[in-house]
């Protein structure tokens, strides 16, 4: 297993990609539904056929990402977590173009409702907070801190399942995530304020007991995590 986490870790650090010229941008996107535009031209796009293109722009000139673009991190990232059984997006190509240094991802979105929608059209009850608890465990036991976390970003699939989505951004380490990390990672779980606050205080309550049950923490960390929870989130 370590050997096959090993080749998909860097199956996109090498992976060579496809030019894309504006005519074929143009033939992707026709009949498509713009999604996210930023001051540049369009950011994302819903294709036809229900596939989303984002595409990825170099910031300045002398961007790191020039040498290895948010694009291909995004690749790799929905490879390894798909090797550790985190449902994602499905990639589908990667893509250069001519002119400057952005860079596009076709992928197949992952089906479902993010905990977002869930929230807001109040579909959720405390077998979400159990489901969520078991999910940030998984996460944290895997070493997957996520650095997008929020109710934005996780989606509850039609099965059932919890997964990631807009995942450019995460670290993956060999072992479960250290206490500070996990802190940090609940803090970020924490900004959608409104969010939490409507799930209410008990369904917050069964979140972390579920979590503090299954994670293995220690009795100081859990201690650390509440604290932090409790100065974030006034019910």
């Amino acid at each position: 297993m370590p050997k096959l986490r090993n080749m998909f870790a860097f199956k996109h650090l090498f992976q060579s990609s496809q030019l894309l010229l504006d005519s074929d941008l143009d033939h992707l996107c026709a009949h498509g539904k713009t999604l996210e535009n930023d001051p540049r031209g369009i950011k994302v796009v819903q294709l036809k056929n229900g596939d989303i293109l984002k595409i990825f722009r170099a910031r300045n000139l002398f961007s790191a990402t020039r040498l290895y673009s948010h694009a291909r991190r995004f690749c790799r990232n929905a490879e390894r977590l798909a090797v550790r059984n985190i449902p994602t997006v499905r990639i589908k190509n990667l893509y250069h173009f001519k002119t400057n240094n952005s860079a596009a991802v076709l992928y197949s979105p992952l089906e479902g409702k993010t905990l977002s929608q869930l929230i807001h059209e109040e579909s959720f009850d405390l077998n979400l907070a159990e489901k969520l608890g078991d999910f940030l465990t998984e996460l944290h036991q895997k070493g997957i801190h996520f650095h997008s976390l929020h109710t934005g970003n996780i989606v509850q699939t039609p099965e059932g399942h919890l997964g990631l989505i807009d995942i450019s951004d995460l670290t993956i380490w060999a072992w479960p995530l250290f206490c500070n990390t996990r802190v940090r990672s609940f803090k970020r779980l924490c900004r959608n304020k409104n969010d939490i606050k409507k799930l209410g205080l008990t369904f917050w309550n069964v979140l972390q007991d579920r979590y503090f049950e299954k994670s293995q923490c220690t009795k100081r960390c859990m201690n650390k995590v509440r604290q932090i929870n409790s100065e974030l989130i006034k019910f």
